[in-house]
Formats: C-alpha cells, sequence, structure tokens
C-alpha cells in the first residue's frame, strides 16, 4: 500500500540538516535509511483509513508520524508512529533514542508506540511499547545507537502479563498489567564461548568458576548444566571483567550497574517483543521454522508442525543429546532477542510461588521475597508447544543443573 504524503520534515539525529520535501510517497523514504532521521509528516492524505482498525483511530489523532533509523535491530530500518485515544503530535527524535510527543490529555492515557520495518502494508506495523502518560509531553527511549556489545535496549511500558488465552497452567493466571523499567538484555543465551571466556578470567581472579562449571554441545550452542548460584556469579565475574559493579552479595540482589539476570517481568517482556496478546514472541502458532522444540501437531492445535508424534527438530537431532541449536539459527522477535522460545529454559532472579500473580507488584515485580525454587521461562529443544508459550512459567531449586536449562543476562539502562 502507498501513502502519499503531503510535506515532509526530514532532521538528522544530530539536528544538523532540515530540508523540506513535497510530494514524497513512503516507498521513497526506505532510501534514505543510511543516516538516522527524523520523518514527520505535516499532511495527511486519508491513506490510513484504508487499513484495518485505523479509521476509528485516525479520526481521533488526525495524522500519524513516523520516525525511520537504520541499523535498528537486525533490519536495515524502523519506523515509529504512535497511537492514542488523544490528539498527538511527534516533537523530537534525539541522538540517544528519545521519541518525544504531546497529546491532549495531561495523565491517564495509554499511547501505543508501533513499529515497523517497512511502509509496504498494514501488515508490518507491530506494537513496540505500551505508556501510560503522566503529562501533556512525553519522551520515551525506543533505541539505543551504541547499546553494550551484544545486547539489546528493552524500553520501558507497561505489558499484560500472563495467560492470554485461559489455556495454561493455574499459575499463569490472573493476566496482569505490569509496569518494567527500560534494560538491556543479552540478545541470545549465554553460549558454551562466552562462558568459557569469563570463566577463565574468573578461575584467575578469586572466583570458583572453572570452564568446566558449564557444559555445550558447541561454541556457539548454550550453556547449560549449571545452577543459579553458578550462573549469578558468572554474572558477577562478567561485571568485575568489564568494570561494572557486581549486582550481587552473598546476602542478596544489589542491582547495580553489573550484569544480572532478568526478573520474570522482564523476561516476558522481552520475550513479548512489544507484541500484545500472542501465545509466542512472534505471533499465536509455532513449528520448527520458529524455534528448537518437541513438536507435536496432534497435541495442540497451535502446533502446525508436519509430526503427530514427538519429534525433535529434525536438524539438530544427531543421536546425540542435547539437540541445542546454535544460537541465533531462528529469526529475532520485536526487540531483536533470539531464541525466546525453545532451546534452553532461561534461569530467572525471582524466588517462585504458584500464587505470586495473585498479588504482584504492578512496578517492576521482583518475586517473592523468599522460596525455595527460582524461575525458569522459555522452554527448551526438549519442551512441548504448550512450555514455549510466553506466559510459561517454570522452576527449579538454585541447585539444579540439566542439559536444557541455561541463562540470558540483562543490564540496567543507562
Amino acid at each position: 500500500m502507498r501513502m502519499p504524503l503531503t510535506s515532509l520534515l526530514i532532521e538528522d539525529a544530530e539536528g544538523c540538516e532540515r530540508r523540506m520535501v513535497m510530494a514524497l510517497d513512503a516507498n521513497a523514504l526506505l532510501v534514505l535509511n543510511n543516516t538516522l532521521v527524523l520523518f514527520v509528516i505535516l499532511g495527511l492524505s486519508g491513506g490510513f483509513e484504508k487499513e484495518p482498525g485505523m479509521k476509528k483511530i485516525m479520526s481521533v489523532v488526525g495524522f500519524v508520524m513516523l520516525t525511520a533509523l537504520s541499523g535498528f535491530g537486525q533490519s536495515g530500518a524502523a519506523f515509529f508512529r504512535i497511537i492514542a485515544p488523544t490528539n498527538t503530535k511527534i516533537t523530537a527524535f534525539d541522538s540517544q533514542g528519545y521519541l518525544s510527543w504531546t497529546n491532549a490529555a495531561t495523565a491517564g492515557v495509554t499511547c501505543t508506540v508501533q513499529r515497523a520495518t517497512t511502509l509496504a502494508g498494514p501488515s508490518n506495523w507491530v506494537e513496540y511499547a505500551q505508556h501510560v502518560v503522566t503529562n501533556a509531553t512525553i519522551a520515551l527511549r525506543v533505541y539505543d545507537r551504541n547499546p553494550p556489545l551484544g545486547m539489546e535496549l528493552i524500553p520501558e511500558g507497561w505489558f499484560q502479563m500472563g495467560d492470554t488465552f485461559t489455556e495454561g497452567y493455574p499459575e499463569e493466571r490472573p493476566r496482569h498489567t505490569v509496569y518494567v523499567g527500560a534494560f538491556y538484555m543479552d540478545n541470545t543465551v549465554v553460549t558454551k564461548a562466552k562462558w568459557d571466556e569469563v570463566a577463565t578470567w574468573a578461575a584467575a581472579n578469586g572466583y570458583d568458576l572453572t570452564t568446566g562449571g558449564a557444559l555445550g554441545k558447541a561454541a556457539s550452542h548454550p550453556a547449560h548444566t549449571l545452577t543459579w548460584y553458578r550462573a549469578v556469579k558468572w554474572c558477577n565475574a562478567r561485571s568485575q571483567k568489564e568494570g561494572l559493579t557486581p549486582c550481587y552479595t552473598v546476602s542478596g540482589s544489589t542491582y547495580k550497574s553489573g550484569y544480572r539476570l532478568p526478573t520474570e517481568a522482564e523476561w516476558e517482556k522481552a520475550a513479548r517483543g512489544g507484541l500484545s496478546g500472542k501465545r509466542f514472541p512472534w505471533g499465536n502458532t509455532i513449528n520448527h521454522n520458529y524455534a528448537d522444540y518437541y513438536a507435536n501437531s496432534s497435541a495442540y492445535t497451535y502446533d502446525t508442525s508436519p509430526y503427530t508424534t514427538n519429534t525433535y527438530h529434525p536438524t539438530y537431532n544427531d543421536g546425540t543429546m542435547p539437540y541445542t541449536s546454535p544460537v541465533g539459527a531462528f529469526a529475532p522477535n520485536g526487540y531483536g532477542l533470539y531464541d525466546m522460545a525453545g532451546n534452553v529454559w532461561e534461569w530467572c532472579w525471582d524466588w517462585y510461588a504458584s500464587t505470586y500473580y495473585s498479588g504482584s507488584s504492578v512496578s517492576d515485580p521482583r518475586g517473592p521475597s523468599s522460596g525455595s525454587n527460582h524461575a525458569t521461562r522459555g522452554g527448551s529443544w526438549s519442551a512441548s508447544a504448550f512450555d514455549c508459550r510466553a506466559a510459561v512459567r517454570g522452576d527449579s531449586s538454585p541447585t539444579y543443573n540439566v542439559r536444557n536449562l541455561g541463562f540470558r543476562p540483562v543490564r540496567k539502562a543507562q
């Protein structure tokens, strides 16, 4: 679908160049993706009204603003727009990745930031973040041009946490609204190569960690068979190796600048990749084109694999367990994260309680204050489609170590 624009303001990230372009259509915007730029539509031809569900929204918003940038995640360009129940106008997009806009209401309005990698059609727009505004001018960081190596920025915002379809375990309910602050997350689980790199440094700097403290099928495969305690020690060692303040002490978490395990809420927000109400990080169905898991289409209607009996991924079933896959073998989610379903389960920071959702904090929940098991998330190469859903909550003793369990660190956003 082509969306003719009557006028366009183009500004580079540093505000150094401004010029007006008349009668430029959406397809022409894509050639500009070598530079971080701000696109503001000053006029609207009504083309958006052909997009399903947009007519009502557009009658309230009145116009749509698009921001495009290069090098976002794994794509050559990304476009952003704001959907809100009140008049909304994008006013700035700075070099730090903050998207600013105004809205007619001063508080209590939920604005949805949507993202697209192309303007070719309406189906490319997906939810990226939800933000409840508290005043007439809002600034939300949606992009980081220089994130920590191998990490992605997960923007702050609200999301619906838990079982969307009332089909899962009781502990996945009630579905509830949660606010999570911005943070960085490794775009893959820790590989065996990365484990060995940090463990080698750690062993020479006072840690009781070794390269043998975790196993891995190959250097590019997930590190696995490691306890929760080893995972947090490794996070501390990586922090110190990189000159950061460790997050963990013997008595508990200090949440400083270094690496740590994600909370359950952080993990689920990141796994959903900005999508709302979906079963998996990419949508509502699963097969081996999306993830490394134990497929069986006769067990679940949303398993669209061709197998009617339990079947490991044929590419990675070489006869020697574990049947893990190299990290990044499948497409990333909307936040640029790989393997958020399948491959290996991932340790979380939280103590686990099956009834926690009934009394969970609304803002940045960190789990119960005590417990016997820690939460795990994501499913694995040996998990069914059911257990690879974004809402699934697992748990294990912190001393537990098996070949389908690894971890993925996070860091405080700068």
